[in-house]
């Protein structure tokens, strides 16, 4: 991820999904409420685990949210075109961190960006488990080259 003041760019990302923004997701100050943009986040990561594995989320074995962060660079308010783009930074064993950015359509540089990193656990020990061989295949696919360190 690039410093704070930097901001990141489409060109960092490889899954895109348009979002549709709601008169309710407007605060008191006129723009989208910060819950809004983790929800967003939380949607673009969860439909790409999704794609990977169809049977999600009823599974033995299932990811588990341990940490998120959201930089904001730029307000947006409803009614906007929006999009989420989608990579993975880094897989371990059993867990992954996935970047997601925020970008008003057209733009190159993201008016939010984060993380998220999910433990894959066993849903009955709530232990942590290998990330399936499916998924760690697709997660594979969205991995950011130079972030994989």
């Amino acid at each position: 991820m690039p410093r704070s003041d930097q901001a990141e760019t489409r060109a960092r990302y490889k899954v895109f999904e348009q979002v549709i923004t709601r008169w309710k997701d407007n605060d008191v100050y006129g723009h989208i409420n910060n819950a809004v943009y983790n929800s967003w986040m939380d949607t673009a990561v969860t439909n790409f685990f999704r794609s990977q594995w169809r049977e999600l989320p009823h599974t033995p074995i299932i990811p588990v949210a341990a940490e998120t962060l959201l930089t904001f660079r730029q307000s947006v308010a409803h009614p906007a075109k929006l999009e989420t783009g989608f990579r993975v930074d880094r897989i371990g064993l059993s867990s992954v961190k996935c970047g997601v950015g925020i970008f008003q359509a057209g733009e190159t540089e993201a008016a939010a960006w984060g993380h998220m990193i999910h433990v894959w656990v066993d849903r009955t020990t709530n232990q942590s488990v290998p990330i399936p061989d499916v998924v760690r295949q697709g997660l594979e696919t969205a991995l950011a080259g130079e972030l994989s360190a």
